[in-house]
């Protein structure tokens, strides 16, 4: 006995490519919302799953554009059921105004709470900031500055104040592998099977003391703060470790602090410290803690 063999459904391929799309970009999205900052991730060379930040990023975008068309295709083979059953929900929604009103609320306080977020939805902004800052338990999982994993060994080292060829052949010595100056720090780690994290915390003790940019008590501007400190890693640093680096004493930078209405603790780090007082970035409240008179932007 022989059956008839069933004709391609180009319906049942678009709503099976939907469904595919929707679970894919489900699973992603949940984990973009529990994965660590970029600059945490590349600096520790984070995964999940055997896939890195990017990848997943990747896949998240990658299955939205696939959910969006197969839903595209699927309104058009279906579009003279689709506008009957608008028609028939047009006319069950005559006695039903109120719910209809209470859903295009909702939907304009998400919006909203995405724009500008408030309680309770900005409870869930809240729990994302948390989970991702989860993942720094140490100083050490924060780069130094921005991108630092992409940089060049002997371009990173300049940066962070740590001579090249000292840090090569300790990295040599070590058994690491690819060690170059014109090597990128993701890519020397990788090849030894380890972060970026790893490396700068190998070469790190090498780092030399980072000489003051002006004689003790020099009064700084503005402008040469941002152009001795932005991309130096400062904001790793803690109190007393700045007012070195800056040639000021610490007490002087606490009263510059105080003045400014800005706290501070012997312990926390400029960042952190930043972050606590509510200000733009680590240079605000370097500014404050050099600058006199000056009055960061929050």
């Amino acid at each position: 006995m022989s059956t008839a063999k069933a004709s391609f459904s180009h319906r049942g391929l678009t709503s099976l490519l939907g469904a595919a799309g929707l679970v894919v970009m489900g699973i992603s999205g949940l984990v973009a919302y529990l994965m660590p900052q970029g600059r945490i991730a590349y600096w520790n060379d984070w995964y999940f799953w055997g896939l890195t930040k990017t990848q997943w990023g990747n896949i998240h975008i990658i299955s939205s554009i696939l959910f969006l068309v197969a839903m595209d295709f699927h309104l058009y083979f279906n579009w003279k059921p689709f506008i009957s059953y608008l028609k028939g929900k047009a006319a069950q929604m005559k006695g039903h105004k109120r719910e209809l009103w209470i859903a295009l609320a909702a939907l304009v306080l998400v919006v909203a709470a995405g724009i500008r977020p408030f309680p309770p939805l900005s409870w869930l902004v809240d729990l994302n900031t948390y989970l991702k800052n989860y993942w720094v338990s140490t100083p050490a999982h924060e780069p130094p500055f921005g991108h630092a994993e992409e940089l060049t060994l002997q371009v990173f080292c300049k940066k962070v104040g740590i001579p090249a060829a000292p840090a090569m052949a300790l990295l040599k010595q070590k058994g690491w592998q690819g060690v170059s100056p014109q090597a990128r720090v993701i890519d020397i780690a990788r090849l030894n099977r380890t972060a970026p994290m790893a490396l700068y915390a190998l070469i790190k003790p090498l780092e030399k003391a980072v000489e003051a940019a002006a004689p003790a008590g020099h009064a700084y501007t503005t402008q040469e703060v941002e152009e001795r400190f932005a991309g130096t890693g400062i904001g790793n640093k803690t109190l007393a470790e700045v007012a070195q680096a800056a040639g000021q004493a610490p007490a002087t930078v606490a009263a510059r602090l105080k003045a400014a209405g800005l706290t501070m603790k012997a312990d926390q780090t400029l960042k952190a410290a930043a972050q606590s007082n509510g200000l733009a970035s680590p240079l605000e409240m370097l500014k404050a803690m050099l600058v006199e008179g000056y009055r960061p932007q929050r």
